[in-house]
């Protein structure tokens, strides 16, 4: 019997959805339904000192996602140690730790979640770009990081085990309808490792689609349903892709695109989402267009965003209204020196160091 799995983006629950019939319809139909999971339970730990906002989500969250059907949850992503190991650790029992993956102990976060449908196993692993969550040497809790020295070994190992490998990955730069060069590079080498599927989100809003060695890999789903942080069309449209399996094999996919009014849930029409779908699948294909377009986004975040966080970094004068400027005054008196946690945010956070990479050598190279 061939079966059918369901992913979508980025979750933050802060009010309380309503989904369409259509929505709940295209969810009974799944023989398995997985989100990304992007904050803990409000109520729980102690916010972590880090540059960027820190996000939690209503407590009943777990409810009313398992009560639409989704029964996988990934926890590898940059929120979900905002509140600390305390929080992660009580949110994953609340899910079921068995319906997570990605995130917990190093044990917990590298492992694969196994879910095994009429004899066919799958294979489920979540990773994300590096964070002030991300596992390492002196954290016991975390999440997996997909630039750690164990992924592509791990991904060859897991993959002798099941029939389909799943790999999560949230990384990206956010609001950008297109992944840069160094994501592309390293979601296929994960296919090159044995993914059979490689899917992301971080970016919150909806990116293409291209296949490497046969394998899909899909860039962004944006976002599920995320309260409270942007008002753009686009943060309030992602994607529902649905995985058509026969025999183990992946067949078929389609990608349902859901879009989000007030509190509403509903799914678009679908001649109009794969118009919309394939208008961003065509952003990837002329290489020499695509990299224009990367270097021109990648010169407006360094102009809108990035030049700030470097000089806020150094204690500089950043251009910002007359309000920061006096913020940055009240630093230069109380002293406040080198703020650490922006340069780590700035250089240890892929996508940042990379796309400002990008925008120097561009911006040098033109001078």
């Amino acid at each position: 019997m061939p079966h059918k799995l369901l992913f979508t983006g980025d979750v933050v629950l802060a009010s309380k959805p309503e989904f369409s019939p259509a929505l709940r319809e295209l969810f009974e139909i799944q023989q398995l339904r997985c989100c990304n999971f992007e904050a803990p339970l409000q109520g729980l730990g102690a916010a972590l000192e880090k540059t960027g906002p820190l996000v939690n989500q209503s407590a009943q969250a777990p409810t009313i996602l398992k009560e639409l059907g989704f029964d996988l949850f990934a926890l590898a992503n940059n929120h979900i140690m905002d509140y600390g190991p305390e929080a992660l650790m009580s949110t994953r029992q609340a899910l079921g730790a068995k319906n997570t993956v990605g995130a917990g102990t190093a044990e917990d976060a590298y492992g694969m979640r196994i879910r095994e449908i009429e004899g066919v196993k799958y294979g489920f692993l979540a990773y994300a770009e590096n964070g002030y969550g991300a596992l390492s040497d002196d954290k016991a809790v975390g999440y997996a990081w997909v630039n750690s020295k164990r992924v592509d070994q791990d991904i060859k190992t897991y993959k002798k085990q099941v029939d389909l490998l799943i790999v999560q990955v949230h990384a990206g730069v956010e609001m950008v309808d297109v992944p840069i060069p160094e994501w592309r590079e390293r979601y296929r080498a994960l296919v090159d490792q044995g993914a059979d599927v490689v899917l992301a989100h971080h970016p919150h809003v909806l990116q293409g689609m291209e296949f490497h060695q046969g394998k899909p890999i899909f860039y962004s789903l944006g976002n599920f349903y995320f309260d409270g942080f942007s008002q753009r069309k686009d943060w309030m449209v992602g994607g529902a892709l649905e995985l058509q399996v026969d025999a183990g094999k992946l067949v078929s996919f389609t990608m349902h695109i859901i879009e989000k009014e007030g509190t509403l849930v509903s799914l678009m029409p679908q001649e109009q989402a794969e118009r919309l779908f394939e208008v961003l699948n065509s952003k990837l294909g002329d290489q020499a267009a695509y990299l224009r377009y990367v270097d021109d986004i990648a010169q407006q975040q360094w102009h809108a965003h990035h030049v700030n966080y470097y000089q806020k970094g150094v204690n500089g004068l950043v251009r910002y209204k007359l309000k920061a400027i006096a913020k940055h005054f009240k630093r230069l008196v109380f002293n406040r020196g080198v703020d650490y946690n922006m340069l780590w945010h700035n250089m240890l956070i892929e996508s940042n160091f990379w796309i400002v990479q990008r925008a120097i050598r561009k911006i040098y190279r033109d001078r």
